[in-house]
């Protein structure tokens, strides 16, 4: 049936004097489609456009009787929240109560027309029209090179009956394309390790990882809080990776990506005829790099170029993984008593605690990495450019001994004064290798002088006064404190020589004169 629009002109046509015959050359020169003869004498012959042409055209609604009206009324209004509602199930609900039950032999009309029929009662009102998304948008500010790779997966059914499953990587900024495709489902650990393919191919890895909570990475959701699976999180710490994990079913939040994975279907799969999984993994690579050479439509600009002229430097230098394909690239020493390691012409530390065991490292770019007999990450070297370096990281140092802790406690709980922990800082400082031997003889040498707390109070006074902290020097302050015969007037220590200052100064002139 013609548009009411198309009525108007061949009656305007008629009105301006063109004969019947005439009717379809003028249409034709002025651009538009032309009707076929008899539609246009139908219309010609016409007084006026009719106000509804197709109101003769309008069926009768199959479904409009009952019971099945109000059937239909009643279970869309029980489902008005339901989004996923499908009109096969409406019509499987019929079947069940009518056709099943015998009261009927046949329901008047297919899933088609029960589907206009309900689009019918929902553009009269009958039933309340689906609410429309007033959700707004805002584009989303693109991140400075290197901060933000997307993630997302994507499958795609070839010929054969075999189903792609694909990963999409691409960087936000240069908007730089990756897609690895295999035969089944990504596993966590897959997943891991195409993604450090692409870190490799990259030269390079991002600062923050945008990913969907799909179960290969996120286990669980509550309220923000993201637990992560254990593949994952020790990939992440491996590699130093932070998340931007996207809320459930929110695919606008990732944009880019989603587009992404739509344009790999449209684009790389819909002009295939793939039969094998080899075919797609020989064509893919050299589809990524065309693609990443052509005007992205987003940016306007070549993914490409604006790839190695910017965001190839801004991105993180690579790590070594132990998701990567060639993980006998890992060289193994065992440790002796000395926890270091041999690399070139240095030697690079390691921690004590794993002396006398077996380690792993790995030399990438300018760094040394260090691993554990279970391959996990213990810690990172500069490699040195000089020679015969012993290079020792501040954590790898000999932790102080604390043996001598548990023995000035039990000094405190006997003889605890006022000097007592100024007296304890001054047996630290003044014998720092023989902390723990003094604190023992002093706890020795009281525990037999069984003497009571005020006098030991009055040794340690005069031992902080006059700086006698070794074992042998508190020992004589304290003889002199139990006998009575230490007071500040007249104690004076036995082996301190006094002089006057005038022997110094003629001592000092002769020196000169010599």
């Amino acid at each position: 049936m013609l548009t009411k629009t198309m009525m108007q002109k061949i009656q305007d046509l008629k009105l301006q004097g063109y004969a019947e015959r005439e009717i379809a050359e003028q249409l034709a020169k002025a651009g538009e489609k032309v009707p076929s003869k008899p539609t246009i004498r139908k219309y010609y012959r016409m007084d006026i456009v009719p106000e509804n042409p197709g109101a003769h055209l309008v069926k009768d609604k199959a479904f409009d009787t009952e019971p099945f009206r109000s059937t239909i009324i009643e279970v869309l209004r029980n489902n008005e929240n339901n989004k996923s509602l499908c009109i096969s199930s409406v019509y499987d609900v019929l079947e069940e109560k009518y056709i099943d039950s015998g009261e009927f032999n046949e329901l008047p009309g297919n899933q088609q027309t029960l589907r206009n029929y309900v689009r019918h009662l929902r553009e009269s009102g009958i039933i309340e029209a689906e609410a429309k998304s007033t959700r707004i948008y805002d584009y989303v500010p693109d991140t400075p090179p290197g901060e933000q790779m997307l993630l997302d997966f994507g499958q795609q059914r070839i010929g054969g009956g075999i189903v792609i499953h694909f990963l999409c990587m691409l960087l936000r900024y240069s908007r730089y394309l990756l897609v690895y495709a295999q035969d089944h489902v990504f596993s966590a650990e897959e997943a891991c390790q195409a993604l450090y393919r692409g870190f490799s191919r990259l030269g390079g890895r991002p600062m923050v990882l945008v990913i969907d909570q799909d179960s290969v990475f996120v286990t669980d959701e509550t309220y923000g809080e993201i637990v992560r699976t254990r593949v994952f999180e020790d990939f992440c710490t491996e590699q130093e990776l932070k998340l931007w994990v996207c809320r459930k079913a929110d695919p606008e939040s990732k944009g880019p990506i989603e587009n992404a994975v739509g344009f790999v279907k449209k684009n790389f799969f819909s002009a295939r005829d793939f039969s094998t999984l080899d075919e797609v993994l020989r064509s893919l690579p050299g589809w990524c790099d065309r693609k990443n050479r052509r005007i992205h439509q987003t940016t306007y600009c070549v993914p490409d170029v604006l790839f190695r002229e910017h965001e190839q430097k801004a991105l993180q230098p690579p790590v070594p993984s132990l998701y990567e394909n060639s993980p006998a690239s890992f060289r193994s020493v065992e440790l002796s008593g000395i926890p270091y390691i041999h690399y070139r012409t240095n030697k690079y530390s390691v921690p004590r605690s794993h002396a006398f065991g077996k380690v792993y490292y790995k030399a990438v770019s300018s760094y040394l990495y260090v691993y554990d007999d279970s391959y996990a990450l213990l810690c990172r070297h500069a490699i040195s450019e000089c020679h015969g370096r012993v290079i020792r990281l501040p954590e790898h140092k000999k932790e102080p001994a604390t043996d001598w802790i548990s023995i000035a406690e039990r000094l405190r709980d006997k003889w605890n004064c006022y000097d007592f922990q100024h007296f304890i800082n001054g047996v630290k400082k003044e014998n720092p290798r023989y902390l723990k031997e003094q604190l023992s003889a002093i706890e020795e040498f009281l525990d037999r002088e069984n003497v009571d707390r005020a006098t030991v109070a009055a040794a340690m006074k005069h031992a902080c006064e006059k700086y006698r902290y070794t074992y042998k020097q508190f020992k004589t302050v304290f003889s002199l404190v139990k006998s009575g015969q230490l007071s500040d007037n007249t104690y004076q220590a036995s082996n301190v020589q006094k002089q006057d200052l005038k022997v110094y100064a003629d001592a000092f002139r002769a020196r000169m004169v010599q």
